[in-house]
């Protein structure tokens, strides 16, 4: 069941400066962003890795993960992700029900969230824009999608 209302969301991603780095003998680092979703007034943040879609499909391991594969056509100019809610307090990542994917070449990006745990169900298809330059010690976004005025954030 969908909410009525959208909930207010802004996605933020960064380049993945590990990307193509090992991290044990034949396991590379593949994600090409790294990213946030926070949900403003559920005060809810979740993770997501943007892969290219091989390497996307050959990480699912839930049943929802594997129904969601079956409803997914692979793009070649588009990126995926599996969503983990990520608590705060605790530094607890939990992979929940659904996925990103940013299409790079039109930068819209299709976001899907079933945590009825946190009561956090939608989806949103959104615009992605460029950042501007990060200012010194201030760590930026490469990438930017929201449905919200981020000015009273």
């Amino acid at each position: 069941m969908l909410n009525q209302k959208q909930s207010e969301i802004a996605v933020r991603l960064y380049d993945n400066n590990a990307y193509g780095t090992t991290y044990g003998k034949g396991l590379y680092r593949k994600a090409i962003y790294n990213g946030t979703i926070d949900a403003k007034s559920e005060g809810i943040k979740y993770l997501v890795d943007l892969y290219i879609y091989a390497e996307w499909a050959n990480m699912a391991k839930t049943d929802e993960q594997i129904e969601i594969l079956a409803n997914v056509e692979a793009q070649s100019n588009a990126l995926y992700s599996w969503v983990k809610h990520y608590d705060e307090n605790t530094k607890d990542k939990i992979t929940v029900p659904g996925m990103c994917r940013l299409n790079t070449e039109s930068m819209t990006m299709y976001v899907f969230i079933c945590d009825e745990a946190h009561g956090m169900t939608d989806t949103w298809e959104l615009t992605t824009k460029h950042c501007r330059q990060s200012r010194a010690g201030i760590k930026t976004p490469q990438l930017l999608a929201t449905n919200a005025d981020l000015r009273s954030w």
